[in-house]
Formats: structure tokens, C-alpha cells, sequence
């Protein structure tokens, strides 16, 4: 239900209703409302490196912020949560088949079909011991994999990065972490380090992932 109108003062936005519900607060230009697009406003992205890309998402369904209006631009992306934002991204044709991972229990209900799908495509597999840890926060090497699979891209044979911690990134990303790094889609942190046990932020989720299909459309 879209009600119109509303009152702003600073950064308060108060509104009539005549009902109790949830509601989500969005900003709508005359422009936007007749073209039907639609961008959400978040408290906590203003001046942020990742503030364009933030709302370039969030305008293409591919995130969504929280009840009370923020985004957490730099809280730290679970790997269920992840995966659910790269299936947006993707928007996949593909029917979701039902991971028969160790720990498939607890994948959230808002996870499941989007891992399934992922399952599908050959972007996730899991670990050794055959679970997914939907709970796990992503290492910024494990984005990176997944990233390297849902853009189907070949190795090919240079495994060296020009990242100062090269030695550091795992064997099992190092090719994939190459390919995104020669390719513009990865940057490093701070001194070139590209820091591959990191923990991924939403921020930097959402950055990658743009870039990703902006690459998947060449």
C-alpha cells in the first residue's frame, strides 16, 4: 500500500496513517514516479565510499535495508546472506533443487530457494565436511570464488597476483582472486593488500557484485 505525502524535518520523516503496519520509506521524485522507479532512502549511507553503488542495488532489487531504515554499510555479509544478493543479481532461470548439505537446517526460509539455485549452478558446494555454514561470515577469498563461477570465467594459467599479500591467498582462490584483480572487478585494501581472510562487508558486497554484471553484460 504506497501512501503519498508525508513531512520532513531534517532527518525525521512523519507521515498520517490509519493503520498499524509495517512501512518502508522511500524517496519518489516526479521523474520516478512516472518512469516506476522507485529508490529507498537509507539513514546511514551518506558520504559513504560505497553510497552510489549502495542505492544503485538497492534501485535493482538486489538488497534490501533494515526495519528501521539503515543499510549497515559495513557490517559483515553471512554466507547465506551473500548468496541470496548474488541470486538477485543473477536473476536466474534455473529451478532451485534442495541442498542436501550436513547442516541444510539451518538455512533460513529466505535462504533456501536462492543456495538451491546456487547449488544448481555449480557456484556453491560446500565445505569438505559437507556443510554450507549459512551463518559463517564470507572471507572476501570465498566471494571471490563464487563470484569467478556465476561469470562461468576460464583460470587460465597465471595464478600470480600484484597483490603484496599474494602469498597469502589460499590456492584454492588464488587463480580466481587473478582473474577478477586483472579484470578491474577486485581492488585491495589500504597498502594493495587484498586481504583474502577478511571478512566481506556489505559494502563490499555490493560493490563486486555490480561489477559483476556489469562484466556479465559484455
Amino acid at each position: 500500500m504506497q501512501i503519498d505525502g508525508g513531512k520532513v524535518d531534517v532527518n525525521k520523516i512523519t507521515v498520517e496513517v490509519n493503520h498499524f503496519t509495517k512501512f518502508a520509506v522511500m524517496a519518489v521524485s516526479k521523474e520516478e514516479e512516472q518512469s516506476g522507479s522507485v529508490q529507498p532512502i537509507f539513514s546511514d549511507i551518506s558520504g559513504h565510499w560505497a553510497e552510489s553503488d549502495i542505492k544503485k542495488a538497492a534501485q535493482s532489487g538486489i538488497v534490501i535495508g533494515y526495519e528501521n531504515g539503515t543499510f549497515k554499510p559495513n557490517s559483515i555479509v553471512t554466507r547465506a546472506e551473500f548468496v541470496v544478493m548474488l541470486m538477485k543479481a543473477l536473476k536466474p532461470q534455473e529451478e532451485a533443487v534442495r541442498p542436501t548439505f550436513t547442516d541444510s537446517a539451518k538455512i533460513g526460509t529466505w535462504a533456501q530457494q536462492a543456495v538451491g539455485q546456487a547449488v544448481q549452478l555449480g557456484i556453491v558446494k560446500g565445505y569438505p565436511d559437507g556443510s554450507f555454514r549459512p551463518d559463517a561470515e564470507i572471507t572476501r577469498a570465498e566471494m571471490a570464488v563464487m563470484i569467478i563461477k556465476a561469470l562461468a570465467l576460464e583460470l587460465g594459467d597465471n595464478t600470480v597476483t600484484s597483490f603484496v599479500d599474494d602469498a597469502e591467498i589460499p590456492g584454492w582462490a588464488k587463480g580466481q582472486v587473478a582473474v577478477l584483480k586483472n579484470l578491474g572487478l577486485i581492488s585491495g585494501k589500504g597498502n594493495n593488500e587484498f586481504a583474502p581472510n577478511d571478512k566481506a562487508t556489505r559494502a563490499e558486497a555490493v560493490t563486486i557484485l555490480l561489477k559483476m554484471i556489469t562484466q556479465k553484460s559484455k
